[in-house]
Protein backbone atom coordinates (compact mmCIF):
# COMPACT_ATOMS: atom_id res chain seq x y z
CA UNK A 1 0.00 0.00 0.00
CA UNK A 2 1.49 3.76 -1.20
CA UNK A 3 1.60 6.13 1.91
CA UNK A 4 0.23 9.58 1.36
CA UNK A 5 3.60 11.89 2.57
CA UNK A 6 2.01 15.50 3.76
CA UNK A 7 4.26 18.52 3.85
CA UNK A 8 3.73 21.47 5.50
CA UNK A 9 6.28 24.65 6.63
CA UNK A 10 6.86 25.35 9.88
CA UNK A 11 5.61 28.36 11.13
CA UNK A 12 7.47 31.66 11.18
CA UNK A 13 10.18 32.18 13.25
CA UNK A 14 10.75 34.32 16.20
CA UNK A 15 14.11 35.34 13.95
CA UNK A 16 12.17 36.18 11.07
CA UNK A 17 9.49 38.15 13.27
CA UNK A 18 12.61 40.36 14.63
CA UNK A 19 14.34 40.75 11.04
CA UNK A 20 10.77 42.21 9.87
CA UNK A 21 10.32 44.44 12.78
CA UNK A 22 14.12 45.95 13.19
CA UNK A 23 15.05 45.46 9.57
CA UNK A 24 12.40 46.44 7.79
CA UNK A 25 10.45 48.59 10.15
CA UNK A 26 6.93 46.46 10.51
CA UNK A 27 4.87 46.56 13.34
CA UNK A 28 5.26 43.80 15.39
CA UNK A 29 1.80 42.39 15.28
CA UNK A 30 1.89 42.80 11.68
CA UNK A 31 5.74 41.09 11.41
CA UNK A 32 4.39 38.18 13.49
CA UNK A 33 1.69 36.87 10.89
CA UNK A 34 2.39 33.77 10.07
CA UNK A 35 2.13 33.48 5.88
CA UNK A 36 4.26 30.53 5.60
CA UNK A 37 1.81 28.37 4.65
CA UNK A 38 0.65 31.10 1.60
CA UNK A 39 4.55 31.51 0.58
CA UNK A 40 4.66 27.40 0.10
CA UNK A 41 1.81 27.97 -2.27
CA UNK A 42 3.31 30.87 -4.46
CA UNK A 43 6.01 29.02 -4.55
CA UNK A 44 4.13 25.30 -6.37
CA UNK A 45 4.08 26.38 -10.29
CA UNK A 46 0.77 24.92 -10.69
CA UNK A 47 -1.55 26.08 -8.02
CA UNK A 48 0.97 29.27 -6.96
CA UNK A 49 3.01 31.62 -9.41
CA UNK A 50 6.25 29.41 -9.32
CA UNK A 51 8.20 32.05 -7.56
CA UNK A 52 11.54 31.11 -5.93
CA UNK A 53 11.68 31.82 -1.71
CA UNK A 54 13.72 34.71 -2.07
CA UNK A 55 10.41 36.08 -4.16
CA UNK A 56 8.16 35.06 -1.67
CA UNK A 57 10.45 36.74 1.44
CA UNK A 58 10.65 39.69 -0.70
CA UNK A 59 6.38 39.79 -1.36
CA UNK A 60 6.06 38.87 2.30
CA UNK A 61 8.08 41.93 3.30
CA UNK A 62 5.97 44.51 1.11
CA UNK A 63 2.93 43.19 1.67
CA UNK A 64 3.45 43.35 5.35
CA UNK A 65 4.65 46.81 4.73
CA UNK A 66 1.49 47.52 2.88
CA UNK A 67 -0.64 46.24 5.93
CA UNK A 68 1.51 48.16 8.45
CA UNK A 69 0.80 51.58 6.22
CA UNK A 70 -2.90 50.98 6.67
CA UNK A 71 -2.89 50.04 9.98
CA UNK A 72 -0.54 53.37 10.59
CA UNK A 73 -2.58 55.66 7.94
CA UNK A 74 -6.04 54.31 8.49
CA UNK A 75 -7.38 57.61 7.28
CA UNK A 76 -5.22 57.53 3.27
CA UNK A 77 -6.38 55.43 0.71
CA UNK A 78 -3.05 53.22 0.52
CA UNK A 79 -2.90 51.28 -3.04
CA UNK A 80 -0.51 48.48 -3.11
CA UNK A 81 1.72 47.68 -6.43
CA UNK A 82 0.86 43.94 -7.77
CA UNK A 83 3.18 41.95 -5.62
CA UNK A 84 1.60 43.52 -2.61
CA UNK A 85 -1.43 42.99 -4.33
CA UNK A 86 -0.48 39.23 -5.42
CA UNK A 87 0.54 38.14 -2.07
CA UNK A 88 -3.04 39.76 -0.63
CA UNK A 89 -4.90 37.93 -2.81
CA UNK A 90 -3.12 34.52 -1.61
CA UNK A 91 -3.81 35.81 1.86
CA UNK A 92 -7.39 36.44 1.70
CA UNK A 93 -7.82 33.08 0.17
CA UNK A 94 -7.07 31.30 3.48
CA UNK A 95 -9.94 32.89 4.89
CA UNK A 96 -9.66 31.60 8.70
CA UNK A 97 -6.42 32.94 8.89
CA UNK A 98 -7.28 36.13 6.70
CA UNK A 99 -10.01 36.79 9.44
CA UNK A 100 -7.90 35.99 12.53
CA UNK A 101 -5.13 38.42 11.25
CA UNK A 102 -7.34 41.22 10.06
CA UNK A 103 -9.23 40.82 13.90
CA UNK A 104 -5.27 41.11 15.39
CA UNK A 105 -4.21 44.01 13.19
CA UNK A 106 -7.49 46.35 12.97
CA UNK A 107 -9.70 44.81 15.03
CA UNK A 108 -12.11 44.13 12.34
CA UNK A 109 -12.27 42.71 8.73
CA UNK A 110 -9.93 44.30 6.09
CA UNK A 111 -11.80 44.28 2.88
CA UNK A 112 -10.30 44.56 -0.35
CA UNK A 113 -11.79 46.67 -3.42
CA UNK A 114 -10.58 45.61 -6.60
CA UNK A 115 -12.25 47.95 -8.66
CA UNK A 116 -10.27 50.73 -7.39
CA UNK A 117 -9.04 52.61 -11.37
CA UNK A 118 -11.29 50.71 -13.81
CA UNK A 119 -14.70 52.13 -13.11
CA UNK A 120 -14.13 55.84 -15.69
CA UNK A 121 -11.27 58.04 -16.35
CA UNK A 122 -11.25 59.80 -12.83
CA UNK A 123 -11.40 57.04 -10.94
CA UNK A 124 -8.37 55.83 -13.07
CA UNK A 125 -6.82 59.68 -12.17
CA UNK A 126 -7.75 58.96 -8.37
CA UNK A 127 -6.09 55.52 -7.95
CA UNK A 128 -2.46 57.53 -9.87
CA UNK A 129 -3.30 60.00 -7.11
CA UNK A 130 -3.64 57.53 -4.38
CA UNK A 131 -0.78 55.69 -5.79
CA UNK A 132 1.65 58.22 -6.00
CA UNK A 133 0.39 59.89 -2.15
CA UNK A 134 1.07 55.85 -1.34
CA UNK A 135 4.62 56.23 -2.36
CA UNK A 136 5.65 59.10 -0.78
CA UNK A 137 4.39 57.33 2.73
CA UNK A 138 6.00 54.30 2.00
CA UNK A 139 9.40 56.45 1.30
CA UNK A 140 8.90 58.37 4.37
CA UNK A 141 7.81 55.12 6.96
CA UNK A 142 10.44 52.68 5.56
CA UNK A 143 13.43 55.13 4.33
CA UNK A 144 13.57 53.28 1.06
CA UNK A 145 11.14 53.92 -2.38
CA UNK A 146 8.23 51.63 -2.76
CA UNK A 147 9.08 50.85 -6.45
CA UNK A 148 12.15 47.70 -6.66
CA UNK A 149 15.24 49.47 -7.81
CA UNK A 150 15.90 46.70 -9.77
CA UNK A 151 13.26 47.40 -11.70
CA UNK A 152 15.65 49.39 -14.44
CA UNK A 153 17.00 45.76 -14.95
CA UNK A 154 13.18 44.44 -15.62
CA UNK A 155 12.86 43.79 -19.59
CA UNK A 156 8.67 45.17 -19.22
CA UNK A 157 7.19 48.60 -18.15
CA UNK A 158 6.12 47.01 -14.81
CA UNK A 159 6.58 50.15 -12.65
CA UNK A 160 3.43 49.27 -10.23
CA UNK A 161 2.42 46.30 -11.65
CA UNK A 162 5.67 44.34 -10.90
CA UNK A 163 5.34 41.22 -10.59
CA UNK A 164 8.89 40.05 -10.63
CA UNK A 165 8.84 37.12 -13.07
CA UNK A 166 11.91 38.86 -14.54
CA UNK A 167 13.92 37.94 -11.52
CA UNK A 168 13.02 34.28 -11.81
Amino acid sequence: MEQLVITTRQPITLERISFLINSKGIDPIIAGIDLEMVKMKLQDAEEGLGWNEEQCDDAEIEYKRFLHLNHKFPENTIVPHTVMDLMWHQHILDTRAYHKDCLSVFGEYFHHFPYFGIRSEEDKKDLETAFNETQKIYAAEFGEEMINEDSSKCTRNCVSRCTRRCSK
